[in-house]
């Protein structure tokens, strides 16, 4: 068995290696455990105890969304493998996919954006704001915005799955279950917490280096799955929007209650999964 430890008393590189793997192993767990609805089975190893600290946990937070997109891609692939004598439509199998995704999320996000729509134009003042953002009923802002969002997503999808078909559509699926993590881990690390006792206040933001990482698997998702399939110029299109994303939601955020929350942060995902897909889009190549 190789020395856990160098005579010094220090760990070993093994050593390292082993605690770097289950440090990240820890995190998706927590992550998994705290952003979907689904049960984290006992043979994976058990989340911590409580809300997560995400300093360093959210970096696992891009992977999770790599995950919620597989899983959520599943009727979809596994209708359109099934329709042996004639082929579902492109729309239903991407209604079946957005549909999966606001199952397996609890609709967290779409929550966010519904609640975010509500109070930042519902609102006269900072405090009314954060009064109708937490109100749990949905009004017409959000109700519109909620439309809106499910329209375009399931749009985008449809195109995909129209025009590359299920498998090489959901390639684009699979990145932005990745990238659109990016503007709300944006929001999360460049703005303040809105309230003190808020959720997001709770979970504390994420470090520099957790930001960055989340960055590196936005553009690596981008350069792996979109570049080969859909061309080097929809990759850079789709990045650049998603930049654009972030920039957006921190200005408004700053301008209508000068810092974030957590439903600011789950606006942004579904504002930088829209924007990606558009980005996307407008370049992809048809070949």
């Amino acid at each position: 068995m190789p020395e856990m430890s160098t005579p010094n008393g220090k760990p070993s590189l093994l050593m390292s290696v082993i605690r770097y793997i289950q440090g990240w192993w820890q995190d998706i767990l927590d992550c998994f455990a705290f952003f979907t609805r689904l049960p984290v089975p006992g043979f994976l190893g058990k989340p911590s105890e409580g809300m997560p600290s995400m300093h360093r946990t959210a970096r696992a937070m891009p992977l999770i969304g790599l995950f919620l997109a597989f899983f959520a891609l599943i009727p979809a692939t596994l209708f359109d493998a099934l329709a042996w004598t004639a082929p579902l439509p492109s729309f239903l199998l991407a209604c079946m996919t957005i549909l999966s995704m606001s199952i397996v999320t609890g609709g967290l996000h779409e929550d966010g954006l519904a609640d975010v729509a509500d109070g930042f134009w519902g609102g006269h003042t900072i405090a009314r704001k954060l009064e109708i953002m937490k109100d749990s009923r949905l009004g017409s802002y959000g109700a519109t915005a909620l439309c809106m969002s499910l329209l375009m997503r399931i749009s985008i999808v449809y195109y995909l799955f129209e025009n590359y078909g299920v498998t090489r559509g959901g390639l684009a699926y699979l990145a932005a279950g990745v990238v659109s993590r990016v503007p709300l881990m944006h929001v999360w690390h460049t703005l303040p917490a809105a309230r003190m006792n808020g959720l997001s206040a709770g979970l504390g933001a994420p470090s520099t280096r957790t930001y960055a990482i989340s960055i590196a698997m936005g553009a690596l998702a981008t350069g792996l799955l979109i570049v080969p399939n859909f061309g080097l110029a929809s990759g850079i299109s789709a990045f650049v929007m998603i930049v654009l994303a972030s920039l957006m939601m921190v200005k408004l955020a700053n301008h209508h209650i000068k810092g974030q929350t957590g439903d600011v942060l789950g606006a942004s995902q579904q504002v930088g999964e829209i924007f990606f897909g558009i980005g996307l889009l407008l370049f992809a190549s048809i070949g």
